[in-house]
Order: structure tokens, then C-alpha cells, then sequence
């Protein structure tokens, strides 16, 4: 409003200084100082690039008014020249139909809708790594006695391979001291694939909410590995001290078994989401569709699965390490390993 005020004082200085260079009394200093004032109105195209509002057009109107009524009368310093008539009449032509008298005053600016973003930022990486270097720049051994840990290749991209075939374990964990990441309230993903098949029913496992003291208490998303080294299903699990000096594993929450196993030597990503401290909410997710929930209210006994009933162990909030680990007749290849927050 205030351009279109201004805009519309200078074009009536204009006319009025156009009619004054016709009188006896005006001076060039008069003339001089409606120029100036058109001046301020000279970087109006710096920014137009729409239609041509009633402010654009006053101003397209003004310059022609200067231009054939004032300029050369500036420039010679002469007050009796007189505009020429077809420039008076070619100025008038830019004044379009729908900006006369009786319309300019009602035209307005298009409204413009303030928009904010109010969509979710969406998740925060807060770890990642495909082992191009190696799974020794973020991971170390679990215990000495596990089986090997090879750094290995699927054409051009780096992998790591957990060789389990002679031991009951292989292992490898991360983030024991919380330098990498310290948020609970995580979803941690792997892919995996399949190498050599078990001599019976064998999981492998990426381990949240890890213990940094021990390999043995987490909880963990786990594809369960058939004899013939299909994936039949994935499940929800949960570690445990079994209350004799050792520990158990429970499974809390059972996918779907599979209509159709995934074979041997196909990639395919897990992913386990975690949160709260008090009670813990957990969901299992096979590629990305969801196949099993647990609620933990971290104090209810829990089954394991060799039937027994054991203690809770807690909701090991103040535990951040992540782990994988193959069991016992397994050879399974890991890659690509993610952890995001909300």
C-alpha cells in the first residue's frame, strides 16, 4: 500500500511539473526537483517479474510522462517547451482499459499465503557403516573364544563375514562406552545374508540396549535360520541372567513364519525400534514391514526358550552398545549396519 501511495504521488508531481514547465513562473529548479523525486521509483524492475500490477503500471506511465514532457525540457533548461502530442498520445496508450480512473484505485496485489512446514523433520542418523574400512574401525570381538571375523567382499562392496560353524558364537559389538551415539530411543537396522546353513535351528541377531560388561543381556530383532539356511521368520528377543551365574535368551515376540522362506545368498534387512526407559515399547521389521510388537513392563518374569521361567533383567536403559552375533553351525554375512533416532 505504501509503494502504490508513493507511486501515485510521484505521477501527480509529474503531471504537475509537465504542466508547469508550460507556465511563465516555473524555474528548471522546479523541474529538477520532480525528477528527483522520480528517482526513487527507478529500481522497481530490479524485482518485477509478474503481471503488472496498478503500481507497475502508474510507474510505466510516470517514465513516459518524463520522457516525453520533462526530459528534454531538463536537459535544455528551457520552462516554455511544450510536450510533444503523439508522445502525450503514446503514453497514454500504456494505461491499459482496466486501470482507469475509476478501477486503478480498486486494484490490489495478489494475496499471498504465508505457508509453514509443519511436516516432521523425520529421523536423525546417528550411526552408520557399510565396513568400507573394515569392521575393526567401529567394532571389536566380543570374546576370544568366538569364531572368525572376516572383512570380506560382495563384488565391489565391502562386507563382514561371522564364521560360527566351529564355535557356539561370533560376535562383534560397538558403542560399549556411548561415544558413537548415547540415545536409547533407537531404530538399528542390518542386512544380512545367508552363507552356510546350521545343523539346526540357529538365529542371527543385531543387538540393542547391549550391555558394555557383557555380550549376554540385550535386546535384539533376530531372523530365525532354518536347517536348510532359509529365513523363516523374524522375532523379537530379549537376553537375560538366568539366576544360576549364566544367562538365557527369551523370545518375547514371534513374526510370522514366512509362506514363502527367503533362500541362502539373498540380502535382506532387519531392523528393530526401541524406546522408553521405565517400561520399553519394541516393534521387529523384516525389510520394512512390520511382523511383531512386544511390550516390556521390565519387571514381569519372562520365558525362555527352553521353558523356564526367568527373571526381567530390567529395560537396560542406561545401555546404548549394539552387537550381531551369529549362532552356533551359522555362516552369515552382515552389511550396511543404521541407527536413527525421531
Amino acid at each position: 500500500m505504501d509503494r502504490w501511495i508513493r507511486l501515485s504521488s510521484l505521477t501527480l508531481q509529474l503531471v504537475c511539473g509537465s504542466l508547469c514547465l508550460s507556465a511563465s513562473g516555473c524555474t528548471s529548479q522546479t523541474a529538477i526537483a520532480i525528477v528527483a523525486v522520480g528517482a526513487d521509483a527507478s529500481t522497481r524492475d530490479s524485482t518485477s517479474v509478474g503481471p503488472d500490477t496498478a503500481a507497475d503500471t502508474v510507474v510505466r506511465v510516470a517514465d513516459a510522462f518524463i520522457d516525453a514532457f520533462i526530459g528534454d525540457s531538463i536537459v535544455s533548461d528551457s520552462a516554455n517547451a511544450l510536450p510533444d502530442a503523439q508522445a502525450m498520445k503514446d503514453a497514454y496508450a500504456l494505461l491499459p482499459e482496466t486501470s482507469s480512473p475509476e478501477t486503478a484505485g480498486r486494484e490490489t496485489a495478489p494475496e499471498v499465503a504465508i505457508v509453514r512446514d509443519t511436516s516432521p523433520a523425520g529421523p536423525v542418523t546417528l550411526f552408520s557403516d557399510g565396513f568400507d574400512g573394515g569392521y575393526e574401525v567401529n567394532w571389536l570381538l566380543s570374546e576370544s573364544s568366538d569364531g572368525p571375523v572376516t572383512n570380506a567382499r560382495d563384488g565391489a562392496n565391502a562386507i563382514v563375514t561371522l564364521d560360527a560353524s566351529q564355535t557356539d558364537y561370533t560376535r562383534i559389538r560397538c558403542n560399549l562406552s556411548g561415544d558413537l551415539f548415547s540415545a536409547t530411543n533407537i531404530t538399528a537396522s542390518m542386512r544380512l545374508r545367508i552363507e552356510d546353513p546350521p545343523s539346526s535351528t540357529r538365529t542371527v541377531r543385531l543387538d540393542v540396549r547391549q550391555s558394555a560388561a557383557t555380550a549376554n543381556v540385550f535386546y535384539a530383532v533376530g531372523a530365525v535360520v532354518a536347517k536348510d539356511g532359509t529365513i523363516s521368520q523374524v522375532s523379537i528377543f530379549k537376553k537375560v541372567p538366568d539366576g544360576s551365574g549364566n544367562y538365557t535368551i527369551c523370545e518375547v515376540a514371534s513374526g510370522e513364519p514366512f509362506a514363502t522362506p527367503i533362500a541362502m545368498n539373498q540380502w535382506r534387512r532387519i531392523k528393530l525400534t526401541i524406546s522408553g526407559t521405565s517400561s520399553v515399547h519394541l516393534a521387529a521389521f523384516f525389510e520394512d514391514l512390520q511382523v511383531a510388537t512386544f511390550n516390556d513392563d521390565c519387571t514381569s518374569a519372562l520365558l525362555a526358550t527352553n521353558g523356564v521361567p526367568v527373571a526381567n533383567g530390567g529395560c537396560l536403559a542406561d545401555q546404548t552398545a549394539l552387537g550381531i552375533q551369529v549362532e552356533k553351525g551359522l555362516i552369515a554375512s552382515v552389511d550396511d549396519v543404521l541407527v536413527t533416532t525421531p
